[in-house]
């Protein structure tokens, strides 16, 4: 078989394998692409939360701001849902807070306040009108968030 064919095949099956390659690579970039455009949403994007049967739900599943605004004094609980589930990243949460009516408000029991206690006497707590600001972290995937705010603004 003369060389130039050797060459010319051996160039061939060379060319259909990088082309494959850079093939996978743009579809991986590519998904790599709608990933990143989805987190950016989620750590630019702000949620404004509503009460569902006296729950306001943080939904991580888009977001990572929330403004939450307690209008009447029917009890209240602030809970987190669909944290990921990857345990090598931090989660971090931003809440504006408001109260416009006192009310009984309490906090998901996996957050642990500045003052390194789960209870809900040292999170924010309705008892004047105004605003807080909250801060959560969670390092393992939400099974315990640490929580700190400030405020009354």
């Amino acid at each position: 078989m003369p060389l130039s064919l050797i060459k010319a095949y051996v160039k061939s099956e060379y060319e259909n394998e990088l082309e494959a390659s850079i093939d996978s690579n743009l579809s991986s970039v590519s998904a790599n692409i709608t990933t990143l455009s989805s987190n950016i949403t989620a750590l630019n994007g702000l949620s404004a939360v509503v009460v569902n049967a006296g729950i306001f739900t943080l939904d991580l599943t888009t977001y990572r701001n929330f403004i939450v605004t307690n209008a009447d004094t029917a009890a209240k609980t602030l809970k987190i849902a669909n944290t990921p589930t990857a345990t090598d990243t931090m989660q971090n949460l931003n809440v504006k807070l408001t109260f416009s009516a006192t009310a009984t408000f309490t906090y998901t029991g996996t957050i642990t306040w500045s003052v390194g206690t789960a209870a809900s006497t040292l999170a924010p707590s309705p008892t004047a009108v105004g605003t807080f600001i909250l801060n959560l972290k969670s390092f393992d995937a939400g099974t315990t968030w640490l929580g700190s705010y400030a405020g009354l603004f």
